[in-house]
């Protein structure tokens, strides 16, 4: 463990221009990461299976890119976050809200370990300091201070994740919100950075980088890279499979959860006979079941 203060010069340029920095960090890991595009992944911790599965898109393609992923470690989008950014070989940095010994949440402390070994552990607090609900909004100001960006997944109305969005509006840096249905209670809170922030709406990890590359302020280390282009893939039905179970594929949205009683309404089936369909898709990896909800992923 080593310690960090504003006056190092290594010390992070981007958090010496927030309000309060802070006058010291204890990391483990390797600071240099920090000198790439940083750009903040945050979500609620009770987020859905849509949510987990664009945190794992927008964080794969990023990886065509020099940049690090920031977040806080928390259960739900924070921990998907950085377990897709190791993955696919990209940095990643926790910040926390508790010091680096006593690792707050206690079932991410293997998770916290390899991203010691791999990326960046960072709190302001002493080593063996415990969380309290007055770390948490400190801590975030730290993920939004590091990042050029912050990306919101998902976030109820009152959440961790809409004060990170928050200060990153107050720290003058951009935001970027994963579209939600209207009546889904995980993602209203994005809905109203859309809404009342000026929040960019976006679907893949390429828009996040077109975006950042017309904001001259923001120098991106990719700026004058060859990175491939991501293309967006059109989903597609497999011919493979039965017309039964076409029918019933189709009565779903892609990414969306559906459930037994729409499908029923909108295939005619009797509702065993779903069932069985929904099984033999299952075991295919063609839909998932999500509580008693089906998500079609293809």
């Amino acid at each position: 463990m080593q310690i960090l203060h504003p006056t190092d010069k290594n010390y992070p340029q981007l958090l010496k221009e927030i309000h309060a920095p802070p006058q010291q960090l204890f990391y483990q890991g390797d600071l240099g990461i920090l000198d790439r595009t940083c750009i903040a992944v945050v979500g609620t911790r009770r987020c859905t299976e849509y949510g987990k599965m664009m945190t794992e898109k927008i964080v794969e393609e990023l990886s065509h890119y020099e940049v690090t992923i920031v977040s806080g470690l928390a259960k739900g989008i924070d921990t998907i976050a950085h377990k897709s950014a190791i993955k696919n070989n990209l940095k990643t940095v926790a910040v926390l809200p508790s010091g680096l010994v006593d690792v707050y949440p206690p079932e991410n402390k293997n998770l916290a370990q390899e991203i010691s070994e791999k990326g960046l552990l960072i709190s302001e607090y002493e080593e063996n300091s415990r969380p309290s609900k007055y770390t948490f909004p400190q801590r975030n100001r730290i993920i939004s201070g590091l990042s050029i960006a912050t990306l919101v997944v998902e976030a109820p109305e009152k959440s961790g994740a809409l004060i990170t969005a928050r200060l990153a509006l107050e720290q003058n840096r951009d935001i970027f919100v994963v579209p939600q249905d209207v009546d889904r209670f995980q993602g209203i809170g994005a809905l109203r950075l859309l809404q009342k922030c000026g929040a960019y709406p976006v679907l893949s990890g390429q828009e996040i980088i077109e975006q950042l590359q017309l904001q001259p302020k923001l120098k991106l280390d990719i700026e004058n890279s060859q990175a491939p282009q991501i293309p967006i893939a059109k989903p597609k039905i497999a011919y493979d499979i039965s017309a039964e179970e076409k029918e019933i594929l189709l009565c779903m949205q892609i990414k969306r959860e559906t459930s037994l009683e729409k499908i029923k309404d909108k295939s005619k089936l009797e509702t065993q006979k779903i069932l069985t369909i929904l099984s033999l898709l299952e075991i295919k990896n063609f839909v998932i079941n999500n509580a008693g909800k089906y998500i079609r992923k293809c």
